[in-house]
């Protein structure tokens, strides 16, 4: 099915509108950092492009429960992909996930509690 013309656009607005509602609601939540990345840091846009997001936040859920927490404090309108790590983790395990590698060197801290 053809994309129509401006819808990349419209999806590009759409999520930079959900961000800054999120962006809000980051220091009330107890996270220590959150990192942007994705479509929305590389420009890419398609009409699945969603808000990723790689947030460090002291917890001792299991690594598979960790994000129901931010699914039900951060509904939005648009697809929210989170993967939460602990500070520990955070600083140990992107020399082994390539993924977390990525996020770090190429991703955009939208919110840092130490700063």
């Amino acid at each position: 099915m053809p994309v129509r013309i401006g819808f990349t656009k419209f999806r590009e607005q759409m999520l930079e509108q959900e961000l800054a509602t999120i962006q809000e609601l980051l220091p009330t939540l107890g996270v220590e950092k959150v990192i942007l990345g994705g479509d929305m840091v590389s420009g890419d846009y398609s009409p699945e492009s969603s808000i990723r997001l790689i947030i460090v936040h002291d917890t001792d859920r299991q690594f598979g429960r960790r994000a129901d927490f931010f699914s039900y404090h951060l509904s939005s309108m648009v697809d929210v992909e989170t993967l939460v790590y602990t500070p520990t983790e955070f600083e140990t395990l992107p020399d082994e996930l390539p993924a977390l590698y990525n996020a770090c060197q190429k991703g955009r801290v939208i919110y840092d509690a130490g700063l």
